[in-house]
């Protein structure tokens, strides 16, 4: 074979391997999931919005989690927040929120007015439009929140 052919060849095959990790990369998008009670993202994500709470209503709390969905650093969280002994129950509370670095940031939380929109697939195309990166597949388009 000619050095030619050879360096053809070689250009070829490195351009099929770029495309192969390119393709693979797009094709890798993190899918929504829910992760279970004892995995690390589960935990990181409920710190933050944990954190979000005692900042902003100076309460301690723990979850019981009702719906979450987390990809693509993203997470939709509706939980129903008590007192750490159970004995105090408070309102349900929804929020987005965000990774950054290592932590889990709440984006944002939807009103709780009785007057408030419901939070339905019209809540989240909002979003959406204010956000366009958030990964669609971590609502619930299914059902209303509230």
């Amino acid at each position: 074979m000619s050095i030619r052919r050879n360096a053809g060849i070689l250009r070829g095959a490195a351009l099929l391997a770029a495309l192969i990790i390119f393709c693979g990369a797009a094709a890798a998008a993190e899918k929504p999931y829910t992760p279970q009670p004892g995995n690390p993202v589960r935990k990181a994500v409920l710190d933050g919005l944990r954190e979000w709470v005692l900042e902003n209503h100076d309460l301690r709390v723990v979850f019981v989690v009702r719906y979450l969905k987390v990809a693509e650093g993203w997470a939709w969280a509706e939980t129903a927040p008590q007192s750490p002994d159970g004995a105090e129950k408070y309102e349900g509370l929804t929020a987005l929120l965000r990774r950054t670095g290592e932590k889990w940031e709440v984006m944002h939380v939807p009103s709780g007015e009785e007057d408030a929109p419901p939070v339905d697939g019209t809540y989240f195309e909002m979003l959406l439009e204010e956000v366009p990166e958030i990964p669609r597949g971590i609502f619930p388009w299914e059902r209303k929140v509230n």
